[in-house]
């Protein structure tokens, strides 16, 4: 049977139609990742709602305390499922199983000892982060009581990784739709009912997070899933440590830069706008997030395609995927550039629709941080591209470019021209700079991969 509720049989990564099999994977991740976006929406909905603008501001500036905690779940998550990919290409199906066992060991021991160091200094991390002092008591308790729940988030990433990498999308997607389900109905019970704010949708976040590590882990241990996790590889072994450190480090430096690019933008939000800034930018933020994660799917769905296709040599098939993901993401930020133009002051008010003043500003950072979107759906997928055929640093060379050499310069000059509009016109400045480079970059690494298909073609024909 080729259901995926009895004995499992994946999809041909190397020979099934490149259209059939992104749909594939790709749809299932959209799905789920649209959700799970979806419901921290929500939460914040409902927070500004029951709480308003402080409790909004109080999760936006907790936010990069959480990126650390996703750095560190996508380092193993993305490093370990792409050289699983890697090895399945290659038929090594036992040494995939031990990198599956030893990134799921690896992913709670980091966090346990993450989290421990965080919440010894919370208060300092969090005015580093950019909570002033009527915003922080919200900050501390929702990012105080996250963060004692976030290895089922980390483990939760790194498993789901897996899970897609093993061929099963929509395994992966039930995933985080139980976790969306079960925050959405809890958040306006504790919330609402309860009258416990933000410490309220703190908690749901907790349980659904462990609802969804619920699920995920029960599927490897069932005798469904091809690939399990098995006692014999939860001894951590330096070979798999290091297989998965060595394409993990890109994503891992991704995150981190996008944790640090957020610090700089609170500060400035609180320099130029104050705490209704920080506010603002969390219906921002939330909302593009939410508009990305069409794009985060299709190349979610692509990593494992290219990654197996490059484990087995088929080098033309990797180019082909690396163009069709890369159309597919700009035809998909393209209409939401569109939806934003005219329905951005209807989005931010979503969150406090009795606070004028949120709305537009929210609305305007929500237009004018998104100006550029129609041309940055490349670096989605080269990001993919490059870590699945395992150069890791070049795929983390691109983002800190982004990051650091130019939306972290924009956000310090740009504000002093033109104020908060300055600190929203950062993004799309860097998004064009970083562009450039990136097909630039890509020209190079297309042209390399032709001269390998012209190897082959030529030893084949020789």
């Amino acid at each position: 049977m080729t259901t995926e509720t009895t004995m499992l049989k994946a999809p041909d990564l190397g020979r099934d139609p490149l259209p059939r099999l992104l749909t594939t994977f790709a749809v299932p991740a959209i799905v789920g990742l649209m959700i799970n976006a979806l419901y921290n929406i929500v939460d914040r909905i409902f927070v500004g709602n029951g709480v308003g603008a402080l409790g909004l501001a109080g999760i936006a500036v907790s936010f990069p305390s959480f990126v650390i905690m996703m750095a560190f779940g996508m380092m193993v998550g993305v490093g370990g499922s792409v050289s699983f990919s890697i090895r399945l290409g290659q038929r090594k199906v036992a040494v995939a199983e031990k990198i599956l066992g030893n990134s799921l060991v690896f992913v709670s021991l980091l966090t346990v000892v993450l989290v421990a160091g965080q919440l010894m200094f919370l208060d300092d991390l969090l005015r580093f982060f950019g909570a002033t002092e009527t915003i922080l008591p919200y900050a501390r308790t929702y990012a105080g009581i996250v963060l004692l729940g976030s290895v089922f988030l980390t483990a939760n990433m790194t498993m789901n990784n897996f899970i897609r990498a093993s061929g099963f999308p929509r395994i992966a997607m039930g995933t985080m739709i139980v976790g969306a389900i079960v925050n959405t109905i809890l958040d306006p019970v504790f919330i609402f009912c309860f009258d416990m704010g933000v410490a309220g949708a703190a908690i749901a976040t907790v349980i659904a997070n462990m609802c969804s590590f619920a699920w995920a882990f029960a599927f490897f241990m069932s005798k469904r899933a091809p690939y399990r996790i098995r006692k014999k590889n939860l001894r951590l072994h330096s070979k798999a440590v290091l297989a998965i450190l060595s394409i993990g480090i890109a994503p891992f430096t991704i995150q981190m830069a996008n944790g640090f690019m957020q610090t700089i933008m609170n500060k400035a939000l609180v320099e130029y706008g104050g705490d209704l800034a920080i506010s603002a930018m969390g219906v921002a933020s939330s909302t593009i997030v939410l508009l990305f994660m069409p794009v985060l799917g299709v190349c979610e769905g692509a990593q494992p395609l290219i990654g197996f296709n490059y484990g087995a040599k088929n080098y033309r098939r990797v180019i082909n995927i690396f163009l069709l993901t890369s159309a597919v993401a700009t035809a998909i930020m393209c209409v939401s550039w569109v939806i934003l133009r005219f329905f951005a002051g209807n989005v931010a008010a979503l969150f406090d629709p009795n606070d004028p003043e949120l709305i537009r500003v929210g609305g305007q950072a929500l237009k004018t941080m998104t100006l550029m979107i129609p041309i940055i759906g490349i670096q989605f997928a080269a990001t993919v591209f490059l870590q699945a055929t395992k150069h890791p640093r070049l795929a983390a060379f691109l983002s800190l470019c982004r990051q650091l050499l130019f939306l972290i310069p924009c956000l310090i000059i740009l504000p002093r021209f033109f104020g908060l509009r300055g600190v929203f016109y950062a993004m799309p400045a860097a998004d064009f700079s970083a562009t450039v480079l990136c097909l630039f970059v890509m020209a190079k690494q297309l042209g390399r991969f032709r001269a390998l298909i012209k190897k082959q073609e030529e030893e084949t024909t020789a």
